[in-house]
């Protein structure tokens, strides 16, 4: 469950939201997860990708953040890319330990991305 008073800035310490956007509804409903984060001002969305393609500005952004790290399923794309660079998210959920069960069906991505959002808030 995440807490604004976890989320929120403290200082010169951002949030940042990062999160998957694999090929799945789990996958999916993580990014937009992060957008609607985003639109609430619990954080700021992040790039995944520039952390997993090694990239040290986004990189040494994530370290010095406090970070949410949303993964869709239990693959853990991004808490690997995490990993791989000595990362420990603030932060962390899956998706499909929220309930969500991992398809390539988009067809209920909205209301999958609520029931997400009921879930982690």
């Amino acid at each position: 469950m995440l807490e604004e008073k976890d989320l929120c800035c403290s200082g010169s310490v951002k949030t940042l939201i990062l999160a998957c956007s694999g090929g799945s509804n789990t996958g999916q409903a993580s990014n937009r997860a992060m957008i609607e984060l985003d639109k609430k001002g619990m954080g700021n969305a992040y790039c995944l990708a520039g952390i997993g393609a090694d990239m040290s500005g986004f990189i040494e952004s994530a370290r010095t953040a406090n970070t949410i790290l949303i993964d869709g399923c239990p693959v853990g794309c991004g808490t690997k890319s995490f990993e791989k660079h000595g990362i420990t998210p603030t932060q962390y959920i899956v998706i499909t330990e929220l309930g969500i069960e991992k398809s390539h069906n988009f067809d209920n991505l909205e209301a999958e991305t609520e029931e997400v959002l009921k879930r982690m808030l």
